[in-house]
């Protein structure tokens, strides 16, 4: 038996060559997609956690109210648990601890009856967290920097040395001293805002829980860690922060340290004991490990089917070769059962011959693959995101690639023991039916497959179907397009016997009567729909990640601020990024009593909408853009104001009628040229006809006041007082002129607006500069913190602010066009009225959100007397070039996001590149298999028509013409084989491509994937199919017909 195999092999070595090719191809292929979902994905999580942000893996224990004895010992005990529970990670820990309050001596916060409290804080790193101005770090016990605000506020300077008394809340604790040896500057996402103060430096009415009445608290004083924990002081509140060493991480140490941070609580808590009030541990390393898992898992389902697409594409084309291989062999079968050979023993004969095949395929696909795959990684995006290797086998390789060998070697076998009719013998109706219900079948599995990724839900991974369901469908839909090409083919066939020649009608003819004409056709449908539909599905994937990135950002540079911003920091983000700056409100909100569904809060979202074109991104249903959406919400007119100069002082005075003693706290409201405002509160001025000096509120230039707010207070109650307050700004430059005042409006802040009667307002120009004149009568009736505020801006009441919802908003809170609602910022409601429904609102894709314009959002809050301007980030609108990013980095504002950034993330990023690494393996594999199915088939075919060439030679026809003639045929076959190929391919794209596409969370994107059909790169696929298929066909022909001569005439009746 292997003596036969071995002979036949060397009489039939390219039919054998070419089953090895096919095989091979397969099992390359299979092995490349397994070491994508194995070593490439193992590799993929641990370049991912090493490159995943500190507050994504750092783990934090909180400590509350510890005891000065016990400061030391908790502090170390809870750095030992951390360590302990990241361990084998190498750790590095820093920690931050604040004080109760002490009193401060009354001289240094004069002028008030409110007690004066001071704090202080230790950190063991920091000079990494703030900037020295002034004198030295903290360098010995009892030394402390204070930071600028309070410096400023409490008039410190180095060398001065402060007492802080007793702790109130625990009269054993006694006084201590510091000495101010620094005054230094917070860096901005360095931590402050985990400070009591938030780094403000002071804070009025402050309330800590541990007084009934509300204190000026001031601090924090600033010392070492290590010195603070021996003053015995009473830590208030402590944070010890732990940073694993996540270089070269590995699953099984990942695992085991996310599940000692979920255990950590309950060790912590064993741990510390009762030395500490409140101890709690936060982290977000087994969330950041379990969406990377997720990530992964969304990755896999989409190579894995690419591997499934291949194994059909390798089967249908081996069925192809072991069906033209025994009908090759069907006179040496026949001869073989005449001479007595039982069907057992040709079984075991093709079984033999099979698994030799298989062998070496497998043998060669092993090192083929894990070339590949090294390849691959050497290629955009797993280079890029860092996962090179170099090639290597790994036991689930070997395992796939010799399992994907030996199930198509049975295929070969099952062929070869098949019996092959006979030539000229039509197939029986049970045949027809059999096939007929085969492709119903077929149909019916796709149908189910499509359905059952139809109805996966939203918010889920992708379901087991995504694996099978793009080759069921390809494969039924090619399955069914095979159907309509052959009655189009004897369409023709009819059309061409009125063609003059021979050639042609010949050629049509044997391409529409012959059914071993179109034998191959399953396989070239087949492939030519697998290639388009890998194209279409790649372009597909791409363009929703870039929908995905634009909408999540929002914008194509956004800053998200970590302090709030200050007049002038709209111009120096401008600079850096020389693109359209506008402040943006990015916030959770509440739309009336509604505060959302499953903890999913409504979000706000404002921004300056005049220019919504060139700030927002994200895509929009039908013919719309966001400068139609814009021009819904901007205001109507722009706010002028009156221009102050940089630094200017300025002057108030008023008059009370009668003699009632009055005053007034000015509050200021000024904006700047990027539509920042911010607000400047002055001192407390008497209405006694005098002027008095203001803080020079104008601290960047291009600042104009917008708005003046005049809380009135009185010594006593009483009747109606007509007061008159003038506010007079000095003369700005030419090019900064006021208005004529026409703009400017008066109203009576709520909750009792009564109390301000006949406001009114006036501009006019004076020797000394702009002078703002407001009256009211003010009635001093009623209790004595009544609200009494009158409020000039320099825009009348916006009303109802116009806004834009969100397709979810609208389904969940039952709004539409028109619809009247309030949203609450800050402590202020606010009344929108909807104008637009969006699909989604940037950067809160897929979520309950609203988009209002920031101005006169903004408006409306300061007709009520709020000043205060609600502003999360800078948003960028085409920055320009590649270091935009950099150079907003470099201001130390905030964190800087960019939609091309996310972009890359979303498509490149170690994670995500596996799926377009193999997206790029479908082609070439199908290109592949299609011209060695189409060699075998030509090859096949035109040597059982040999006879057929000679007796055309006998009739007299040339050489030229029989070519022309066959490969006519097959290239009639071809053709319409091609083009339902790509039809197939494309209804496929249409149909499903969106469907596997999923969100980095493995929910469905948002914006929903939309299908993309890349003309040219399909034009130039099917362009190079056809051309690869003709000049295979037309080499195979010319060899063939050249070797076919007479002596062929003896070997058949």
């Amino acid at each position: 038996m292997l003596r036969l195999v071995s002979r036949r092999a060397r009489a039939q070595w390219p039919l054998l060559a070419a089953l090895l090719g096919v095989v091979t191809i397969g099992a390359t292929l299979l092995g490349t997609c397994t070491l994508l979902v194995t070593r490439t994905a193992e590799r993929a999580l641990e370049v991912a956690m090493a490159r995943a942000a500190p507050a994504d893996v750092d783990v934090t224990v909180y400590t509350g109210t510890v005891e000065g004895r016990d400061a030391s010992s908790v502090t170390a005990d809870t750095r030992t648990a951390l360590t302990s529970a990241l361990a084998p990670f190498a750790v590095t820990t820093s920690a931050r601890a604040s004080t109760v309050l002490r009193a401060l001596p009354p001289e240094l916060a004069p002028g008030t009856t409110v007690a004066a409290q001071a704090y202080l804080s230790g950190l063991d790193d920091l000079p990494a967290r703030a900037e020295l101005v002034t004198g030295r770090w903290p360098q010995h016990p009892g030394d402390a920097v204070l930071l600028e605000p309070t410096a400023e506020r409490l008039g410190l300077t180095p060398g001065r040395r402060v007492r802080l008394g007793a702790e109130l809340a625990h009269p054993p604790v006694p006084a201590l001293e510091v000495t101010v040896v620094g005054v230094v500057r917070p860096l901005s996402g360095r931590g402050w805002d985990r400070d009591p103060l938030a780094a403000a430096g002071s804070a009025t009415g402050y309330r800590d829980g541990r007084f009934l009445q509300p204190v000026n608290a001031y601090g924090p004083f600033l010392v070492d860690l290590a010195d603070l924990v021996t003053t015995g002081a009473t830590i208030d509140r402590m944070e010890v922060t732990a940073h694993p060493d996540l270089s070269h991480p590995n699953r099984r140490d990942l695992e085991a340290a996310a599940g000692a941070v979920r255990r950590a609580d309950r060790a912590l808590a064993g741990a510390l004991g009762d030395r500490v009030q409140l101890a709690r541990v936060s982290s977000d390393l087994p969330l950041t490990l379990r969406a990377a898992d997720d990530q992964l898992h969304v990755t896999a389902a989409v190579v894995l089917a690419i591997a499934v697409l291949g194994g059909v594409l390798t089967a249908t084309a081996l069925v192809l070769a072991g069906r033209l291989t025994a009908g090759i062999r069907a006179d040496e079968t026949a001869l073989r059962s005449t001479l007595g050979t039982s069907r057992r023993q040709l079984a075991a004969t093709a079984t033999l011959e099979a698994g030799l095949v298989a062998v070496v395929a497998a043998a060669l696909a092993i090192p083929a693959s894990s070339a590949l795959h090294a390849g691959l990684t050497h290629l955009s995006p797993l280079d890029d995101a860092g996962l090179t290797v170099r090639p290597a086998s790994t036991s689930a390789q070997i395992l796939a690639v010799a399992a994907g060998a030996l199930v198509l070697a049975a295929v070969l076998t099952v062929l070869a023991i098949r019996p092959v009719p006979a030539a000229g013998d039509r197939r029986t109706r049970r045949e027809l039916l059999a096939r007929s219900g085969a492709d119903l079948m077929l149909a019916v599995f796709a149908a189910v497959g499509w359905w059952q990724l139809y109805a996966q839900p939203a918010t889920a991974g992708p379901p087991d179907a995504v694996v099978l369901a793009p080759a069921l469908l390809l494969t039924a839909g090619a399955a069914l397009a095979l159907r309509v090409v052959l009655p189009a083919l004897r369409g023709v066939d009819r059309l061409a016997y009125r063609a003059r020649g021979l050639a042609l009608p010949l050629a049509v003819s044997e391409a529409a009567r012959r059914p071993q004409a179109v034998a191959a056709g399953l396989l070239v449908g087949l492939t030519c729909a697998a290639g388009t539909f890998g194209l279409a599905l790649g372009t597909t994937w791409h363009q929703s990640q870039r929908d995905q990135a634009a909408l999540s950002v929002g914008t194509d540079l956004a800053l998200t601020l970590s302090t709030a911003p200050v007049a002038g920091e709209g111009a120096a983000v401008s600079a850096a990024t020389s693109g359209t700056v506008s402040p943006a409100l990015d916030r959770g909100t509440a739309v009336g009593q509604w505060l959302g569904t499953a903890g999913d809060a409504p979000r706000l979202v404002a921004i300056d909408t005049t220019r919504a074109d060139a700030l927002l991104r994200g895509r929009l249903d039908s013919d719309r853009d966001w400068a139609d959406v814009g021009a819904t919400l901007a205001p109507r007119t722009r706010v002028t104001g009156i221009a102050i100069p940089t630094a200017a002082p300025l002057v108030l005075s008023g008059t009370a009628a009668g003699d009632t003693s009055l005053t007034v706290t000015p509050r200021l409201l000024l904006q700047d040229t990027t539509g920042l405002r911010t607000s400047c509160t002055g001192p407390a001025v008497p209405l006694d006809g005098r002027e008095y000096p203001l803080p020079a509120c104008a601290t960047a230039d291009g600042q104009r006041l917008v708005a003046v707010v005049l809380p009135v207070s009185a010594d006593a109650a009483g009747g109606p007082v007509a007061v008159t307050v003038t506010l007079t700004v000095p003369p700005a430059s030419s090019t900064e002129r006021s208005t004529d005042g026409s703009d400017w409006t008066a109203t009576s802040a709520p909750p009792v607006p009564s109390k301000v009667r006949d406001p009114s307002v006036t501009l006019s120009n004076t020797s000394t500069g702009t002078a703002l004149r407001m009256a009211a009568t003010v009635d001093l009736g009623g209790a004595d913190d009544a609200a009494r505020t009158l409020v000039a801006t320099a825009f009348p009441d916006p009303g109802p602010v116009p806004a834009a919802v969100s397709a979810r908003f609208a389904s969940e809170a039952g709004a539409s066009t028109g619809s009247q609602l309030s949203v609450t910022v800050g402590t202020t409601p606010v009344p929108i009225v909807v104008t637009e429904v969006v699909p989604t609102v940037p950067s809160a894709p897929g979520a309950v959100a609203v988009l209002a314009d920031l101005d006169t959002l903004s408006r409306a809050r300061v007709v009520t007397g709020d000043l205060t301007f609600p502003v999360d980030a800078w948003w960028v609108g085409h920055p320009a070039g590649p270091g935009a990013a950099e150079r907003a980095t470099a201001l130390h504002l905030g964190t800087v996001t960019t939609r091309e950034a996310e972009t890359a993330r979303l498509a490149g990023g170690p994670l995500r590149a596996g799926l377009p690494a193999a997206l790029r393996l479908i082609v070439p594999a199908a290109a592949l298999l299609l011209l060695a199915g189409v060699v075998l088939h030509v090859t096949c075919d035109v040597q059982v028509r040999a006879v057929e060439v000679a007796r055309l030679r006998g009739l007299g026809m040339s050489r030229r013409d029989i070519r022309a003639v066959l490969l006519g045929q097959h290239v009639g076959v071809l053709l319409p084989l091609l083009a339902a190929g790509a039809a197939v391919g494309a209804l496929t794209t249409r149909v499903v491509a969106p469907l596997l596409v999923r969100s980095d969370t493995g929910a469905a994107p948002v914006p929903a994937a939309q299908p993309h059909w890349p003309w040219p790169a399909e034009a130039t696929l099917l362009v190079v199919l056809l051309t690869g298929c003709v000049l295979a066909v037309a080499a195979v022909v010319t060899v063939q017909v050249r070797r076919a001569d007479a002596a062929h005439l003896r070997v058949a009746p």
